[in-house]
């Protein structure tokens, strides 16, 4: 244990700190400020060094600012965020009252950030009926099919309007046609502000081709960055989880759909960029897909992760789990990492990898709220985008290919009525 003193100015009081705080003239605190005068301050306050805050001793720490110290004695600990959390339950569960809302809250971050929750001083059965108890504060909006026709959107491009470079307003919605790897387009398409969650689908390197005639007449079948060998490929997955790291707010999640086959590639190029993966989440689809394998898939795998040393935000309850449906009844048991939707009328899927509505509003829903951005590098069709109008959120978005930017524009002024603004002309 190392005990110090140190400028009052380096302790900071923890904004997350559950319980409920205490003011002069409250029995409690005039009770603890006596004993405090009668047998002085015996014991050390906690404090982390790696983060600056107070980690136990709140209440103590206010009644000692009353005489205006220069210098507190302290018990040093160097932890990250989740640990910190963690020790400031575990400090603060023998007394006090808590404050019911900051408690949950803490309790369901940690939930989904902390290997063992168990250190923080509450059994597995008080954390589940603590948890059971708490829906998170975001309001879950339904999202719609728009039933969009991409290939007849396609038909009707006869040369794409949208240029290398161009930045388009829809809406609050902003379009990029840049490229994922290069931190100039992405800057671009920030704009100097930053994600509060990540959705994104990239290139599986399975050079997957859209079934589009028109696509397949002009050459644009493949999904652009689709077929590289695997030394590029990881290069290709480096770049791009870099810039996300660069470009995501600390709390912000990441939601990464990927292949089975190059799992370890996005998992080391995840690592390498700083975003730490917590769960792999299962998209369940209705029905497989083709082939001659003896197990043919019909599920699709999504990374949840986010910034190392740091907490995602959470919105979503604790019905939650790694198997993603959609349409579940209230008494369903808690919700799993399987993602079970259905993919809907697939003859107007001409994007490879175009996801439903429905799927995304999953991710967007628990780990962002109404007026957040939420960023993805590869527009495709434009799904997180259409998903983000449904549910009041900002998207930002970068399509590679002028032919997608072209179907993303007319899919949401269809939709909307609003009109595509270039901004850079």
């Amino acid at each position: 244990m190392i005990i110090k003193k140190i400028p009052i100015e380096k302790i900071n009081p923890a904004p997350y700190n559950p319980r409920i705080d205490l003011q002069p003239g409250d029995p409690e605190y005039e009770a603890l400020k006596q004993s405090m005068k009668r047998f002085g301050a015996v014991e050390p306050l906690v404090w982390n060094e790696r983060t600056g805050n107070l980690v136990g001793g709140h209440q103590r720490f206010k009644i000692l600012m009353e005489e205006n110290p220069k210098t507190l004695l302290v018990s040093v600990v160097n932890l990250d965020e989740a640990e910190e959390k963690a020790l400031n339950l575990a400090l603060n569960k023998i007394s006090g009252d808590w404050d019911e809302e900051k408690l949950q809250l803490l309790l369901a971050e940690l939930s989904n950030t902390f290997d063992d929750t168990t250190l923080t001083g509450f059994s597995d059965e008080e954390l589940e009926e603590l948890l059971l108890d708490f829906s998170g504060d975001s309001e879950v909006l339904p999202v719609e099919e728009d039933d969009f026709d991409v290939q007849e959107a396609l038909d009707n491009i006869k040369e794409p309007e949208t240029k290398y470079g161009d930045v388009w307003r829809l809406g609050r919605h902003l379009l990029v046609c840049g490229d994922a790897t290069n931190l100039e387009d992405v800057q671009k398409l920030m704009q100097g502000t930053k994600a509060d969650l990540v959705v994104t689908d990239p290139p599986y390197n399975v050079a997957v081709k859209s079934d589009s005639k028109k696509l397949n007449d002009d050459g644009h079948a493949s999904i652009l960055n689709d077929e590289m060998a695997a030394d590029q490929f990881d290069e290709f997955l480096r770049d791009v989880f870099q810039n996300y790291s660069k470009v995501m707010e600390d709390k912000a999640a990441i939601y990464v759909f990927h292949p089975s086959a190059y799992q370890i590639a996005f998992e080391n190029e995840m690592r390498n960029a700083g975003l730490d993966i917590r769960t792999q989440c299962i998209w369940v689809k209705n029905s497989p897909t083709f082939g001659w394998a003896q197990y043919r898939y019909q599920h699709e795998p999504v990374f949840y992760g986010f910034k190392k040393s740091f907490s995602p935000a959470w919105y979503g309850d604790r019905k939650q789990t790694t198997v993603w449906k959609a349409g579940l009844d209230e008494e369903e048991p808690l919700p799993t990492s399987v993602w079970e939707v259905s993919r809907g009328d697939i003859s107007k899927y001409v994007h490879p990898t175009q996801k439903p509505l429905e799927l995304l509003n999953i991710p967007i829903s628990n780990s962002s709220k109404k007026g957040d951005t939420v960023l993805d590098f590869f527009g495709g069709s434009g799904s997180t985008l259409m998903t983000c109008e449904q549910t009041d959120r900002e998207c930002r978005l970068l399509e590679l290919d002028p032919y997608f930017c072209d179907v993303i524009k007319q899919r949401f002024e269809t939709a909307t009525g609003i009109k595509p603004v270039l901004l850079n002309t």
